[in-house]
């Protein structure tokens, strides 16, 4: 038999859960340069949930690069994925470097995305484009950030573009669109942040109220410091956007702690060992 071809820069995962709960990966493809760790167990307040950590052999993203991302979760699975490092976003002859990615989240599963900060450097331009189907039942976090540049080798607001668009279906319906571009030396001069982080931060679960969830958000954005922002509710009631600015890194880091941390407060619930959505 001819085994599929996998495209260059492909990552095609599918994750189940086990009949202890257990999440597990029944399809796994991946292509240079994107790699993954096997399933980590690291999350003693989740024990079934597995953590996929993306790794980059190339230390970065090229001009030429066009990257595809597609995850599946099924039913009763809990996957957590994110990045080894920054990615870093190299300039050179090329469109610049691209990346689609995809998310289904059944009933009854959570996915949660928290890549580490985007970092574009001088002249360099990243595409990214992310889908998200959430079935009713189901749960998607998702964290997207992006620095001002290479701020200790000078090169803040230095880069061509960045370009980041995401769209959230229920149930195959599109029920919110979001984009950011931002273009130093174009129409966008150094001054437009004030700050040198953005980040977005999404919680998705359709079919549920979200008065405490968008409360316990707001509350976390309150106590913050170095950091500004605001949370409301997505179209639908499909869940809650958070959008903030931060000073620094550690700042930044601490904010998406915190965001996640509410979050699972609010939507999961741990019984008899086994996770489920409140």
């Amino acid at each position: 038999m001819t085994a599929p071809m996998i495209a260059p820069g492909e990552l095609a995962i599918e994750a189940v859960a086990d009949a202890t709960g257990r999440t597990r990966m029944v399809s796994l493809r991946q292509r240079y340069p994107q790699r993954v760790t096997s399933p980590l167990r690291c999350q003693p307040d989740h024990p079934g949930a597995a953590t996929l950590c993306v790794q980059s052999p190339s230390g970065g993203v090229f001009p030429d690069d066009d990257l595809h991302t597609t995850v599946r979760c099924d039913i009763g699975s809990h996957l957590r994925l994110t990045t080894q490092a920054a990615t870093q976003v190299f300039a050179g002859d090329g469109p610049g470097a691209r990346h689609r990615l995809e998310f289904t989240v059944a009933a009854g599963a959570v996915l949660e995305y928290y890549p580490l900060t985007v970092i574009p450097h001088a002249h360099a331009s990243f595409t990214q484009q992310v889908d998200v189907d959430v079935k009713p039942g189901g749960i998607y976090l998702g964290w997207e950030a992006v620095a001002a540049g290479r701020i200790a080798h000078g090169e803040r607001f230095g880069y061509n573009c960045y370009d980041n668009a995401f769209t959230l279906r229920t149930g195959g319906r599109v029920v919110a669109r979001d984009r950011q571009v931002i273009r130093p030396g174009n129409n966008c001069a150094p001054g437009c942040l004030v700050d040198d982080y953005l980040a977005t931060f999404v919680a998705a679960a359709p079919g549920r109220s979200h008065d405490m969830l968008l409360q316990s958000v707001r509350a976390v954005l309150d106590g913050l410091d170095g950091c500004c922002g605001g949370a409301g509710r997505l179209p639908g009631d499909a869940g809650v956007l958070v959008r903030l600015t931060a000073r620094r890194a550690p700042e930044l880091h601490r904010a998406r702690q915190l965001l996640f941390d509410a979050t699972r407060a609010e939507l999961l619930v741990t019984k008899n060992g086994e996770e489920v959505p409140q």
